[in-house]
């Protein structure tokens, strides 16, 4: 009963304003709404919208017509119902339905009971046993960055929903870009769990790509969440790239980053990298404004809603050794 509450009150919150129509769809849907259409497979808004209309559609097929149409114009699906606001459309509903528009708002409610029972009973899109890189999302990421350690670590700490029932396991992707000379070779990273997971097997995708699977403490429900912590040493010897970003696979709420120089190599210039498609990293740098070096020799940066499949994080040009 409280998934389908929780569903409701998503599927209400989304019919608000201009509906499916509203700018920045994507930050709009909540975890169960964006889990039952696998949202965080899209990279626009533009995707999101058509993947929801299929999808609502879909649920609602078997509905009367009068609850087909309130849910279609509450949402602004219907033609001409691109309203700004949710009472205009109800508005268009009662003129259609020759109602009151008490009674059309009535029936939207109805109808909306009705589509998050539906999708509670499982009218769902898609087909087969989801993987491990399914059913959840991250709603927040923070990330430490040491460059001050014998090797370079990275530590991240992960609140992430899931959005079905039973999830048990998850993936973890690692990847260290290729050297701006793209003499670095094979990489050698290590993980450690340091919370929250148990690392249960992990695969080498070419020289420097990663991937971990991970064992939750137990099964989660629909729109449980959970935090886990990795960290990732780069244990070769090897340069890296002057750069740290995050590039989202999976639908993420919010991201922050630190990293922490080595006060004996202080970087020239650091600059934010926000919204970068990933190819442009490998071109030479470009370097934007600059950001300051705290007392502790760090910078920390927040993003609100990565943007799935663009890059996000930070660049500096390396600076001279201090004696």
């Amino acid at each position: 009963m409280a998934h389908k509450d929780g569903l409701l009150r998503e599927l209400t919150t989304l019919r608000r304003g201009w509906g499916l129509e509203a700018d920045r769809l994507r930050s709009r849907l909540g975890p169960l709404v964006s889990g039952w259409c696998e949202i965080h497979r899209t990279t626009s808004d533009r995707e999101a919208r058509r993947v929801l209309r299929e999808a609502i559609s879909s649920a609602i097929a078997e509905f009367p017509p009068e609850d087909r149409l309130a849910v279609n114009v509450a949402l602004g699906m219907a033609p001409g119902t691109q309203h700004a606001l949710l009472s205009a459309r109800i508005g268009v509903l009662a003129d259609r339905l020759r109602i009151s528009e008490r009674t059309a708002r009535r029936r939207v409610d109805r109808s909306f009971a009705r589509l998050a029972a539906e999708i509670e009973a499982g009218a769902r899109p898609g087909h087969g046993v989801p993987g491990p890189d399914e059913g959840w999302f991250v709603k927040r990421l923070k990330v430490l960055v040491r460059l001050d350690t014998a090797e370079p670590e990275v530590t991240e700490e992960r609140l992430i929903v899931a959005t079905r029932e039973g999830l048990g396991r998850i993936s973890a992707q690692f990847t260290v870009p290729r050297t701006e000379d793209g003499r670095d070779g094979e990489r050698d990273v290590t993980v450690d769990a340091r919370h929250g997971v148990r690392v249960t097997g992990g695969t080498r995708e070419g020289q420097r790509h990663f991937r971990w699977l991970l064992d939750l403490p137990r099964p989660l429900s629909r729109g449980e969440s959970h935090t886990y912590s990795l960290a990732y040493r780069i244990r070769d010897g090897l340069p890296i790239r002057p750069s740290y970003v995050f590039v989202p696979l999976v639908t993420c709420e919010s991201f922050d980053v630190r990293v922490r120089f080595d006060p004996r190599r202080p970087p020239r210039v650091v600059w934010r990298l926000d919204r970068v498609p990933p190819s442009v990293l490998a071109d030479p740098p470009q370097p934007g404004d600059a950001l300051a070096l705290d007392g502790a020799c760090e910078v920390a940066l927040e993003f609100a809603a990565p943007q799935l499949g663009y890059a996000h994080g930070l660049r500096w040009l390396p600076g001279q050794d201090i004696p």
